[in-house]
């Protein structure tokens, strides 16, 4: 072979290798950026555990569960599951205008980190990790103990303000009752909203929040539920939970509220 013909060969051959390139290179970016249904996700299902990340295909696994609560995890619990009969968080609680209050545990690890992760790193699956942790250590079905001994007819998520959920793109709490409602069979609408856009509460101290929330929250609904859980993430004050149920409860007098969150910050 001459060297006119050697240098066609690889001229062609180069030509070859960029057109394949850009062959596969289109497919692959097609698949990459295709939106997996659902139903395809859950056929899926999980490779690795959350917390571990060791190989499972169980959201957390049964070594995490294991090891959370050979370290105590949920012990806020042990003279009762609703923490409105613990001293310790009414003490620090504004005064509540609801029936019940459950919580997985303190703001410890691992609530906090997917607690953040959920709320600002945009990893929705932190919420699928808390609502396990919840149905494991609160919820009688996983639990076998009678922690929930009456469960809502509907579970309501606490609200974000427009321009928060524009900044966002999601509610972290409406995320929370995608998850329980499908591992607890209960329906959840979103029936309450923000109407005024409020300061973050984190940089308040107890009276500036409840001045903070104040005619905040409006429901233009009523519903024929007569018991609801209210669900968020976090409890400190408990004054935004209350400002919502009084928004509920001008609509709705007669209905009973059950809170649900993740972890409350007040056991100290």
């Amino acid at each position: 072979m001459n060297n006119r013909a050697c240098k066609t060969l690889v001229l062609r051959l180069s030509r070859l290798r960029f057109f394949m390139q850009r062959f596969f290179m289109q497919r692959f970016s097609s698949i990459c950026s295709m939106r997996i249904t659902p139903q395809v996700k859950s056929a899926i299902g999980h490779q690795h555990c959350y917390l571990c990340h060791q190989y499972c295909t169980a959201i957390v696994c049964h070594y995490c569960f294991d090891r959370l609560r050979e370290a105590g995890f949920g012990k806020h619990r042990s003279s009762t599951s609703d923490l409105l009969r613990n001293p310790f968080v009414l003490k620090n609680l504004d005064t509540p205008n609801y029936d019940h209050l459950y919580a997985i545990d303190n703001y410890v690890w691992p609530i906090d980190k997917l607690v953040l992760d959920m709320k600002f790193s945009r990893k929705s699956v932190a919420a699928e990790a808390l609502a396990s942790l919840f149905m494991h250590f609160v919820y009688p079905a996983s639990t076998g103990r009678a922690s929930i001994k009456t469960p809502p007819q509907l579970l309501v998520p606490v609200p974000l303000s427009n321009k928060r959920y524009w900044q966002r793109q999601y509610n972290q709490a409406q995320l929370l009752c995608d998850c329980l409602s499908k591992t607890t069979f209960i329906p959840n609408k979103a029936i309450v909203q923000r109407v005024k856009h409020t300061q973050a509460q984190a940089e308040l101290d107890k009276q500036q929040r409840i001045k903070n929330v104040s005619n905040a929250f409006r429901c233009d609904s009523a519903i024929s539920e007569k018991h609801v859980a209210l669900i968020d993430d976090v409890i400190t004050t408990g004054v935004t939970v209350n400002a919502v149920c009084n928004a509920l409860k001008k609509r709705n007098p007669d209905i009973k509220i059950t809170v649900w969150t993740m972890a409350v910050t007040l056991l100290k």
